[in-house]
């Protein structure tokens, strides 16, 4: 039997869905890690500012497309909503200043398995604070991903011995990123779930909550002279500028491609991110990768393959039951 016009364009659908999904995972794997890389003389905090004050301007346009600014008055109905946007507001900066520094310091690694257990993360806040079930697959996912960052955290620790004589090193070398970066944004995760805010609403909101103090941690850094706009050379001055597509283009993208695809599809292809950011750091960032780290990332790996196996047996279930 011929297919039907809707299943022709449910499968279309579909297909376009696939696509804004790659554009958005494969730029936050390549285009992100690269476009920060290049800055990586610049300020991490200028880099921060930059993302909001050439951000803003491009979130504002597009709340202007239909239905309009008035999704920022609906996103504040509701009880606790000020407080869920506020929180928000501070995790995704929390998030977004990591990553910057993981980037620029070349600590891009540490960055990608951070992204690699950030949905086991959002699986165990579901089972804390909205008291969402664990699959048995679920819980050998998390236990095998805990393994691995103990793993990781044990080899980074060596390391550090190793260095200056058995001083230690600093605070700032411990692997905080590989943790801090799943647990702000599985937070946010947690916070947007429970908003009224639609994405473009709730990053628009976001922004402009911390455009005030974007803006006075740029003339902080002017004033100190640790600025680079302006005073090293144009291209720094119009790479500052593209931050705002930076940030918003993928968001977008992304955000295009969950109307259209299952959030086990979703879940399936954000795993495309930090593979790409690996594959990054170890081959053109030349960031070292020891042989007890690639053992943590081998169990990371086989955590994020038997969440999977689950996430592929979990939509498999209405067809078996409907059968």
């Amino acid at each position: 039997m011929d297919p039907t016009p809707t299943d022709q364009s449910l499968a279309r659908s579909r297909s376009i869905g696939v696509g804004q999904a790659l554009v958005a995972y494969l730029f936050w794997g390549f285009g992100t890690g690269i476009y920060f890389k290049i800055l990586d003389h610049v300020n991490a905090f200028e880099l921060l500012a930059w993302r909001v004050l050439a951000g803003l301007p491009v979130m504002l346009i597009l709340l202007a497309l239909p239905p309009g600014y008035g999704r920022i008055r609906d996103a504040f109905r509701g009880r606790g909503a000020t407080l869920l946007l506020s929180s928000s507001t501070i995790l995704i900066t929390i998030n977004w200043f990591t990553f910057i520094f993981a980037v620029v310091t070349g600590r891009l690694v540490e960055a990608s398995l951070g992204y690699y257990i950030n949905p086991l993360v959002s699986v165990l806040l579901g089972r804390i604070f909205l008291g969402e079930r664990l699959t048995p697959l679920q819980k050998k996912a998390i236990g095998i991903a805990g393994i691995g960052v103990i793993v990781f955290i044990w080899s980074t620790l060596s390391n550090l011995e190793g260095k200056g004589g058995g001083t230690g090193g600093s605070l700032i070398d411990l692997p905080w990123i590989a943790i801090t970066l799943p647990i702000s944004f599985g937070l946010y995760g947690l916070c947007r779930k429970k908003m009224r805010a639609d994405a473009v609403s709730g990053l628009t909101i976001e922004m402009l909550m911390l455009l005030p103090f974007m803006l006075a941690l740029e003339f902080f850094l002017a004033q100190r002279g640790e600025t680079s706009l302006l005073k090293i050379d144009l291209k720094t001055d119009l790479l500052l500028f593209v931050g705002g597509v930076v940030t918003v283009l993928p968001l977008v993208a992304f955000a295009a491609a969950a109307r259209r695809l299952r959030l086990t599809t979703i879940g399936i292809l954000q795993y495309i991110a930090p593979t790409c950011q690996f594959f990054l750091a170890i081959t053109f960032f030349g960031e070292d990768i020891t042989p007890s780290k690639v053992a943590a990332f081998v169990l990371i790996w086989l955590a994020v393959g038997l969440y999977g196996i689950d996430a592929w047996r979990t939509s498999r279930r209405p067809e078996l039951d409907a059968a």
